[in-house]
């Protein structure tokens, strides 16, 4: 089983272009107005170094533009274990084995070397591209972990639906090689909490198979949720990846990190990096240093924009309902306390606007439409073609940033424009 998309592209050899990265590289820095960005408000390097302790403001003094060390700057590696645990609240849970590197390239090195052709691996799908499309390349079996959409406006994960993809799918001569999640979930919004993500690491453990699978974890947007938050480090050959890009507002660093607790998982793919970027900046280091060591400083501001602009996409929405559909997705998952997004998936009515039989171009399918948005109207708008997903019509909106209203507010006089 391969990935949702066209058809034409599902048989092409070699990795793809990623359709997301592409439009972005045409109008991310284009457009005036951003609806759609996944990263939350950045920090300024003047604002970091206000809240560095000496020891940090010594480190940032005194640096120099040399090489780095390829697995991180020990200080770096000993507070990334230190925020899991505290986070976790169990020291012994988090792995030894720790490595820091740029968030996609921790993607790309963790599927090049621990998937192999003809592998079956399980998918949240729709996802980022990157998760998925090493994978493919490498022609493994991708079986669709796929999400349901409630009428009352909010998708969620059925963990029914993963039991029933291993038990149909999975045997002791067709094991699973790899279990790819992503909570909170790009693009969806949709969250587990611990007791959930703890049942599917059990669906795993019961597998018919010699060799557990690798248990792959996306969790850049994991922070956004707040304490407690749900998290598979330290689970049986998980390799959890996170970093700063997201929730703490700052992807200029390209500082992320991988935990693993398989020690043979964690060689390979540090063996990778020493193709792709061997080390990191030294001043991203420092800055990243400063940042874990005063995580509410920098959490608790983005998670507030969050929150508020949550609350008005949804009133912006219900003005527009020859447009969307109801946007809820707060309501999905009782178990969490608490529950924030850095993006979430609105659904598209059909036809477009409302306007059935139109001859409109921009209206023959939603990437068209972001296309008209951004080239008459400035406004840089992620669909759910980007994401392969041709179920129906999405919009994924990025609710991280400060500007974000004044952008919704030019999507919407250009929505009512359309239609009008």
């Amino acid at each position: 089983m391969q990935p949702w998309g066209n058809g034409e592209k599902e048989d092409e050899d070699g990795v793809r272009p990623s359709f997301l990265e592409r439009f972005f590289a045409k109008y991310e820095f284009t457009c005036e107005h951003m609806v759609s960005c996944s990263d939350c408000q950045a920090w300024t390097t003047k604002e970091v170094l206000a809240v560095a302790d000496l020891e940090c403001q010594q480190m940032w003094d005194s640096s120099a533009l040399g090489y780095t060390e390829s697995l991180g700057h020990p200080t770096l590696l000993e507070e990334i274990r230190k925020h899991y645990a505290d986070r976790l609240g169990n020291p012994a849970q988090v792995p030894v084995q720790i490595t820091t590197c740029v968030p996609v390239e921790g993607i790309f090195a963790a599927m090049t070397t621990l998937l192999s052709e003809g592998d079956r691996i399980v998918a949240m799908m729709p996802a980022y591209q990157a998760l998925y499309e090493i994978a493919r390349s490498k022609r493994c079996h991708i079986l669709p972990w796929v999400p349901h959409f409630d009428q009352k406006g909010f998708w969620e994960f059925k963990l029914s639906d993963l039991q029933s993809i291993l038990d149909q799918n999975i045997t002791a001569q067709a094991p699973l090689k790899m279990l790819m999640i992503n909570s909170p979930h790009n693009p969806t919004g949709a969250a587990f909490d611990q007791s959930q993500l703890d049942v599917v690491t059990e669906l795993l453990s019961k597998l018919p198979q010699a060799e557990p699978p690798v248990l792959f974890s996306d969790e850049m947007y994991g922070e956004m949720i707040g304490s407690p938050a749900p998290s598979m480090v330290g689970k049986r050959n998980a390799v959890v990846l996170s970093g700063l890009s997201k929730p703490w507002g700052m992807p200029g660093l390209r500082m992320g990190w991988l935990l693993c607790s398989n020690k043979e998982h964690f060689d390979s793919i540090t063996s990778m990096r020493d193709y792709t970027t061997l080390c990191l900046p030294p001043h991203s280091e420092i800055l990243s240093i400063i940042t874990l060591r005063s995580p509410e400083t920098f959490l608790s501001r983005n998670r507030g924009i969050a929150e508020k602009n949550y609350q008005l996409l949804q009133t912006v929405l219900e003005s527009l309902p020859q447009w969307f559909h109801p946007l809820n997705q707060h309501q999905h998952n009782e178990r969490l306390t608490k529950w924030r997004a850095a993006v979430v998936f609105a659904r598209l009515r059909l036809p477009l606007g409302g306007l059935t039989g139109s001859a409109l171009p921009q209206l023959e399918s939603a990437s068209a439409l972001a296309e008209f948005l951004a080239k008459e109207h400035s406004v840089c708008m992620v669909v759910s073609d980007f994401f392969e997903f041709d179920s129906f019509p999405c919009v994924r909106f990025g609710l991280g940033r400060e500007g974000f209203p004044a952008a919704l507010r030019q999507l919407q006089r250009a929505l009512e424009m359309i239609a009008a």
